[in-house]
C-alpha cells in the first residue's frame, strides 16, 4: 500500500515537470555557451548562471533570457540584488543568433552575431567536420 501511495505521488510530481524539446534544449545550450565565451572575453569569468528563461517572441524567433550573478566571497549566489548582475538575451532567428546585453534603461546592445550554416542547428554532425573558422 505504502508503494502505491509513493507510485502514484511520484507519478503526479512527474507529471507536472516541464519537459524542453530537442530543438529548444540545443538552443539553450549554444547561448549558454556563446554567453559564457562572451562573459570570459570581458574578463568575467566568475559569473554563474542563475536564470534563464524563454521570452515571448514573434513567430519563427526563439528568445532566451539568462542572468548571470558573480557570487559573494564564499562562494554562495543569493537571490539578493546587490550581488553584480548581467543579463543576457539570445535570440534564434532562422539560422541567425544575436546575443545582447540587456541595460536597466535603453535598449539591448547587441555585442555578438553569429551566422550558422544553413540547417545546422538541430542536424547531426558530420564527422569529416570537426571546427571551420574564417578571419578577415
Amino acid at each position: 500500500m505504502k508503494n502505491n501511495i509513493l507510485f502514484i505521488l511520484s507519478t503526479v510530481l512527474f507529471t507536472g515537470c516541464n519537459l524542453t524539446d530537442q530543438a529548444t534544449y540545443q538552443q539553450q545550450q549554444v547561448c549558454k555557451s556563446l554567453s559564457e565565451g562572451y562573459l570570459r572575453l570581458q574578463n568575467q569569468p566568475t559569473y554563474e548562471l542563475w536564470k534563464m528563461e524563454k521570452a515571448e517572441a514573434p513567430q519563427q524567433t526563439r528568445i532566451i533570457k539568462m542572468t548571470y550573478k558573480k557570487p559573494n566571497e564564499n562562494g554562495l549566489m543569493l537571490s539578493s540584488n546587490f550581488l553584480p548582475t548581467v543579463e543576457l538575451e539570445c535570440k534564434l532567428q532562422q539560422q541567425h543568433i544575436v546575443v545582447s546585453v540587456i541595460q536597466k534603461t535603453g535598449p539591448s546592445i547587441p555585442v555578438l552575431n553569429v551566422q550558422l550554416q544553413n540547417e545546422t542547428i538541430g542536424k547531426p554532425r558530420s564527422p569529416d567536420l570537426v571546427a571551420q573558422s574564417r578571419t578577415q
